[in-house]
């Protein structure tokens, strides 16, 4: 961490509590191995408090609304290519394909705008392509320099990197999302239909469904856990000692966020009433909703493995320093 306390030991100072217990042994290079349940409890505790004054509710909220604003950009460039490349024909196809993965309200927005751009058969579909990458990587970046600014905060970090650094920063957190994204949507939503379809190919559906249930499992958390592990190694403005695939900050989050998610699908599918409230803005709600709650999901990883790099210092027997080494100015 960096601009270390060059106080001595015996300065009035006081370091963040709890300290480490005095019958536990100080350790030269602690690993996560080496702390204890009540370091972990400690840990989530101060991650919590720390949390409320970050007021990450709030930012997540932000960065929630920021992502959205991309959305529209993705479904420029989607729509371009649905109007080159497919005929009227395709729109009845692809809905019914979707009929039970998708939310009936997106469904309903989806197959309108599909079929007025099947209607005009206009040639402006290469000008959407382009016009809609341009906005869509740019805005997708500028929601990942939010969720940089919001991962500085756990870290109480100032942005000091550069334009062009932040922009290829974002760029390949873009992509780490792109590919959660993709691996989710894959194996849980569209997984079971694809398993049905192949299935049915082969002539063997009941062995596939379980194949497919039982691999899927262990592939979402190991994808999930690099995806969020590297946003959160990539996204704060600060020299973190090395890359760690698995880190307890990493695995609350990814659990956090499959359990939250969850409950919210669940909660949406059984109990919610966006439809009859909201109408066609239902879809609008529930993605804003998602959105929020996997932003709160990342930015408590973010929280807690600040505070378990502050445990391993006082394992190290050194007084915790109040932030991570700061990379150099561009």
């Amino acid at each position: 961490m960096t601009e270390q306390r060059t106080s001595r030991p015996d300065s009035t100072e006081e370091g963040p509590q709890p300290q480490p217990e005095h019958e536990e042994p100080r350790v030269a290079e602690p690993t996560p191995g080496d702390l204890s349940k009540r370091d972990y409890g400690a840990i989530l505790v101060r991650a919590g408090k720390k949390s409320l004054k970050d007021h990450i509710t709030n930012l997540a909220a932000a960065l929630a609304y920021y992502a959205f604003l991309a959305i529209p950009a993705l479904m420029l460039v989607a729509v371009g290519i649905f109007g080159l490349f497919a005929g009227e024909d395709a729109v009845t196809e692809i809905i019914q394909r979707l009929e039970g993965v998708a939310p009936q309200e997106a469904l309903r927005l989806l197959e309108d705008s599909l079929n007025r751009v099947t209607e005009t058969q206009s040639n402006s579909g290469l000008a959407m392509i382009v016009v809609g990458s341009v906005l869509a990587l740019w805005t997708l970046t500028g929601s990942m320099e939010t969720l940089m600014w919001s991962l500085n905060s756990a870290y109480d970090r100032e942005e000091t990197r550069g334009f062009v650094k932040r922009r290829l920063t974002g760029l390949a957190m873009v992509f780490l999302m792109l590919f959660a994204f993709v691996l989710v949507f894959g194996l849980l939503v569209l997984g079971p239909h694809l398993s049905g379809w192949i299935g049915d190919a082969v002539g063997m559906e009941a062995v596939v469904k379980w194949l497919w249930w039982t691999a899927q499992w262990p592939i979402l958390l190991l994808g999930l856990l690099f995806a969020f592990a590297t946003i959160l190694y990539l996204g704060p403005n600060v020299d973190h000692p090395r890359w760690s695939f698995l880190t307890f900050g990493t695995a609350i989050s990814v659990v956090v966020w499959l359990l939250a998610s969850g409950g919210f699908s669940v909660y949406v599918s059984q109990l919610g009433s966006f439809n009859k409230t909201w109408g066609s803005l239902a879809a609008v709600i529930i993605m804003l909703t998602w959105l929020w709650i996997s932003a709160l999901a990342l930015l408590f990883g973010a929280e807690v493995n600040v505070e378990a790099e502050r445990s391993r210092e006082l394992r190290r027997g050194e007084p915790a320093s109040d932030e991570l080494q700061a990379p150099p100015k561009d």
